[in-house]
């Protein structure tokens, strides 16, 4: 869709990942991963890398390893990993407009993002897991 409002790849990749071991329930090899979702190895790491920074996934080396869930799914909102990706979300660049100060559309826009953001809220990675959505690949 043109001139839609589209998360980043590093964000799409993340959730794809979560869901994906959600479904599992168990650790995922990345190289696999990534080859079954069709997306770039070295990208898919440095996913991994963030997720693990922040604490949503472990990482195991070795034949066994992988990547797998470090919390339970049911306790994590679509909400909180977007934020965690998506640091400094907005929906527009505001910086150097001429209307900053005296503008009506920021306060609009802050209220659809907050809106936005309460509806991932409230779905758990397990939920989204079972509801067996479409991954578009953006």
């Amino acid at each position: 869709m043109e001139g839609c409002m589209q998360l980043t790849q590093h964000t799409d990749y993340g959730l794809r990942l979560l869901i994906v071991l959600t479904r599992l329930g168990g650790p995922i090899a990345l190289p696999e991963f990534a080859a079954e979702q069709r997306l770039s190895y070295h990208h898919v790491a440095k996913v991994a890398q963030a997720l693990v920074r922040e604490g949503f996934i472990k990482s195991r080396r070795g034949r066994s390893g992988g990547v797998e869930l470090a919390r339970d799914p049911a306790d994590i909102s679509v909400g909180e990993v977007v934020r965690v990706l998506e640091r400094g979300m907005q929906l527009a660049d505001c910086a150097g407009c001429a209307l900053q100060g005296d503008c009506n559309t920021s306060p609009l826009l802050a209220e659809a993002l907050a809106a936005f953001l309460a509806v991932l809220d409230r779905t758990s990675l397990a939920e989204a897991a079972r509801r067996r959505l479409p991954v578009v690949a953006g």
